[in-house]
């Protein structure tokens, strides 16, 4: 590894970086430096050329290449490699931002219902509760791990969360919502994790993951199904529902509108529909 990473990394996190973001970045960097291992090159004497063909390589998405050349412009600059003026002059690779995946209305309901009707093991209540949780409020799964008890309000109608760079925000609850999270609280303290495992411990990103694809295999979902799914099936519905983009980027907690705008496309849809149908 190059000497100047972990201190670059470093300065990720003091700018405020989730530590997802920073081992994401760790790894991408570390995998530029193998490539250019094998080319016979490192940072110092890697061109621009052996560079992009370094970002290139495995013939990654243009999304992904976009990431991949805005972190290595980042890290130049940082560790004063003369590629680095040279490296932020070029231009970003055309990003095509697929539309994202969701689950339809009958797989979610089917999701749901299952949950709702598995009561025979204490756990059944508690992952209701969470993938409701998700469903209706779009948190990214790091967010509901680290969910304590306390972070629930008295009144039950918000929950407060710890968002991307340390940052807290207030999320609006749902009243099935809020009755099953008080159902799991109960009258634990307040410090203690709102989702416990069975060794007592908050449940984990990797747990949180498996128990959700266990749970889509007996709802009878034919396909891999993630937490992030959840979060593009709530943003999807909040826009269908209310058709306004800016209430999407508040409820996700984008800081920018052109994050949202992978949703644009459910507009669109509605509006063609809608079109097609006027004169029906």
């Amino acid at each position: 590894m190059h000497p100047t990473t972990d201190a670059f990394l470093v300065h990720l996190a003091d700018l405020g970086l989730s530590a997802a973001s920073l081992a994401a970045y760790r790894t991408e960097l570390l995998r530029q430096e193998r490539l250019l291992t094998g080319l016979g090159q490192s940072w110092e004497t890697a061109g621009t050329s052996t560079l992009l063909h370094a970002v290139a390589a495995g013939n990654r998405a243009p999304v992904t290449r976009r990431r991949a050349q805005h972190l290595i412009g980042r890290f130049l600059a940082f560790a004063g490699l003369p590629q680095g003026p040279e490296w932020r002059r070029l231009p970003a690779p055309r990003a095509v931002c697929p539309a994202p995946d969701c689950l339809s209305e009958a797989e979610e309901k089917a999701l749901r219902k299952t949950l709702a009707k598995r009561v025979d093991q204490p756990t059944h209540a508690r992952d209701r509760a969470l993938f409701c949780l998700l469903l209706d409020t779009g948190l990214r799964v790091s967010e509901a791990a680290a969910l304590t008890v306390g972070d629930v309000d008295r009144d039950g109608r918000r929950v407060r969360v710890t968002a991307k760079g340390g940052k807290r925000r207030s999320r609006f609850l749902p009243t099935e919502t809020r009755d099953l999270l008080a159902g799991i609280a109960g009258t634990r303290d307040l410090e203690a994790p709102l989702f416990v495992s069975s060794t007592g411990g908050a449940l984990t990103d990797r747990q949180i993951r498996r128990l959700l694809s266990r749970w889509a295999q007996l709802a009878g979902l034919q396909r891999s199904v993630h937490p992030h799914l959840l979060r593009h099936t709530f943003a999807t519905s909040l826009l269908k529902k209310t058709g306004n983009l800016r209430l999407v980027q508040l409820a996700l907690d984008h800081e920018s509108p052109k994050t949202t705008a992978i949703y644009a496309h459910v507009a669109d849809e509605e509006l063609r529909t809608a079109i097609e149908g006027r004169r029906d």
